[in-house]
């Protein structure tokens, strides 16, 4: 008796369990099925509002300058079947079969979420499931979310035809570019509308739907193809064509040439801030999301920026006798000289200027921060920076500019040779860098070693992969024009690193902060060691190989900075600073083809990217004076036309025998030089 009264509370217990559990299970769906937002009476209307873009005008105020989302949408009769078809292969093989979800899928994403610890959304979806998933973008993804979608599937599937849900898919997914929707598409790789697109073209705007970004045939070309042949694979295992069809596909050109559908101001720039935003937030978030960005671009100093790339590379054209930006042919550009530009707040680091290329319609790849190109005599300061810090170097330290050579890491022998194929013997180190001497490089980096340049490097913000080999004193390593504008802007902050950004505030739709960016800093070198480099970068255009930006060109705004030019004239640079802006122009062609000489002479960094760096610094430097009047109108009088850079504590000065470095004797050859003294604290 006693043993049936057990099992019979056992049982009880057991009935109240599942009827708890059903229960729970009921009042969770209930809530969820409350929590789906109401449909549309037209599918296409579930899309949310586009992400609106703000720069600022020279009074500080936030406008407006571009939109990511809003769509072109034409009907699914007015897409090549072609099209639907690799959509339906590629995406939802059984979309005509199944009623909006994709049930094993759902199981595996419950499990596998179950199982992780931080409930990351998995799982395969419909295209159905796709679209309801619109109807909950979120920064978080949890398992939720999931059922949420496949109720909202359900009812869409019971509400809407499948031709109704096709189309919407169609014509508001993104494929990349700038573009939204097959017509988008369509205008924006082929300019052609999307009833014309052929089979290798439907093949390959149906595969760009998984990553945009990673199958940008902009940017990689080899991954859009290979995309291409996955989709034509899957069209012909779901019978949708023959493999003779597909092998003819394949053989078909991805001909782009297309039209430009980016932001009006500043392209390059809102193309990279477009891309951290899909980074960071995703697709949903950022196209159909209502999101208010705010950047850092000034949008005067993006309009001189245009300007001086535009109107100075064509300068230089005619200088070169180079008549190919002159021909109308798009062929006949597309090896055209190109440039980049990137303009640096030296105080916080906000990029206030950006640009990519000189014709973001022709050519949309971003080589301030795409292209990665050998920095010649640029990379200099870096090793000069270490050999002081480690050292004891300063501008007024005595080296020899002899034939020299090295035995390599990998048992060569180096005999750099400087680019006049002259030797001036002795002088001290300001002088060196002031004429860009490569043997005195080579003898720096054999005495701190590669390694340690590399370090420094890193300490100013370099990120690109550096060899530690001698020839890295040359510049051998490829870096982007982002990364040099923000090293070099070390040298006028005093030693202080500011990380580069482009962002400075996220809002949600209704108005909430996602996002804020501060001012990062760290103390990257010591002032001291810092401003001995400032000093040898201020003679560089001084007296050395950037004397123009001083002479001919009458820049009167207290500055510093050094030449570039790589291996047979294939990249040409100028990375200089003012007490404000930190900017880098690079000027090269994308297959790095040798730039052709001017007047008979080598295209060096000092007649090829300095033009364009005085160009826009001079009106730059006068923005800045009226921006910084408008802003503190009340202080007017106090405020300077431009800073210079402060002397910080334990530096002095010395006039010095420009070859021997020791107090001159009688001679005309002298320079003064900042000297590392003792601090007022190493006094006492």
């Amino acid at each position: 008796m006693e043993r049936i009264l057990k099992y019979a509370k056992l049982i009880r217990l057991m009935c109240f369990g599942v009827v708890g559990v059903g229960v729970a299970g009921l009042a969770t769906m209930l809530t969820m099925a409350s929590s789906i937002p109401q449909l549309p009476p037209r599918l296409e209307d579930i899309f949310g509002p586009a992400t609106e873009i703000y720069a600022y005008d020279g009074e500080g105020r936030a406008v407006l300058v571009h939109t990511l989302g809003g769509h072109q949408r034409v009907t699914l009769d007015q897409m090549a079947m072609d099209f639907r078809h690799a959509v339906i292969a590629t995406e939802d093989a059984d979309f005509y079969g199944h009623h909006g979800l994709d049930k094993w899928g759902i199981l595996y994403a419950l499990f596998a979420n179950l199982r992780s610890a931080d409930l990351v959304g998995q799982g395969g979806s419909t295209i159905t499931q796709q679209l309801a998933r619109r109807l909950f973008f979120s920064l978080e993804k949890v398992w939720l979310r999931k059922l949420r979608e496949a109720f909202a599937a359900t009812q869409i599937e019971t509400r809407y035809s499948k031709e109704e849900i096709l189309a919407a898919y169609c014509n508001n997914m993104y494929y990349g570019a700038s573009a939204f929707g097959v017509e988008e598409a369509a205008q924006r790789f082929f300019h052609k509308h999307a009833i014309d697109l052929t089979l290798g073209e439907s093949a390959f705007l149906a595969g760009l739907l998984q990553a945009p970004s990673r199958y940008n045939p902009y940017y990689h070309m080899d991954r859009a193809l290979k995309r291409r042949e996955t989709v034509l694979d899957r069209m012909v295992e779901n019978h949708f064509i023959t493999e003779v069809q597909a092998r003819e596909a394949r053989a078909e050109p991805l001909d782009l040439r297309g039209t430009s559908i980016g932001a009006a101001r500043g392209p390059f720039f809102l193309d990279h801030v477009e891309d951290l935003l899909v980074e960071k937030y995703g697709n949903d978030i950022v196209y159909s999301g209502g999101l208010k960005i705010y950047t850092t671009m000034d949008l005067e100093l993006q309009r001189i920026a245009e300007e001086a790339v535009r109107v100075k590379l064509a300068e230089l054209d005619s200088l070169q006798r180079d008549r190919f930006y002159r021909r109308s042919a798009q062929l006949q550009k597309d090896n055209r000289l190109e440039a980049a530009l990137v303009s640096i707040d030296v105080h916080t680091g906000a990029v206030r200027a950006l640009v990519g290329g000189r014709d973001y319609t022709t050519s949309e790849f971003n080589r301030a921060v795409q292209s990665n190109r050998q920095p010649g005599s640029g990379f200099k300061p870096f090793l000069y920076l270490a050999a002081v810090d480690q050292l004891g170097y300063g501008p007024g330290t005595p080296v020899v500019d002899e034939p020299v050579s090295f035995t390599t890491e990998t048992g060569e022998v180096w005999e750099p040779k400087n680019f006049s194929r002259k030797y001036e013997g002795p002088m001290i180190l300001k002088r060196a860098l002031m004429r860009s001497i490569n043997v005195v490089s080579a003898r720096l980096i054999t005495e701190v070693g590669p390694q340690t340049v590399v370090q420094y490097a890193r300490r100013l913000g370099v990120t690109s992969p550096l060899d530690a080999v001698l020839s890295l004193a040359l510049g051998t390593s490829g870096v982007s024009p982002l990364e040099m504008a923000s090293a070099y802007s070390v040298f006028a902050a005093g030693g202080i690193y500011h990380r580069p950004y482009l962002i400075e505030r996220v809002e949600d739709a209704q108005g909430q902060v996602l996002e804020e960016f501060k001012v990062e800093h760290r103390r990257a070198v010591s002032e001291q060691s810092a401003y001995l480099v400032l000093d040898m970068l201020r003679a560089v255009v001084q007296r050395g190989t950037a004397a123009d930006i001083t002479g001919k060109y009458a820049f009167t705004v207290p500055c510093g900075g050094k030449t570039g030019t790589s291996s047979e004239s294939k990249d040409v640079w100028f990375n200089g600073f003012t007490a404000d802006l930190s900017t880098t122009v690079w000027v090269g062609h994308d297959d790095s083809e040798p730039l052709k000489p001017i007047l008979g002479r080598e295209t060096t960094g000092g007649s090829g990217a300095i033009p364009i760096w005085v160009e826009y610094m001079k009106r730059a430097s006068i923005q800045l004076t009226k921006e910084a009047q408008t802003k503190y109108r009340y202080l007017r009088r106090a405020i300077l036309a431009y800073n210079d850079f402060p002397v910080p504590l334990g530096i002095e000065f010395a006039t010095v025998d420009m070859r021997t470095g020791r107090a001159p004797s009688g001679s005309d050859s002298t320079l003064t030089v900042a000297v590392r003294g003792a601090t007022p604290k190493e006094r006492e």
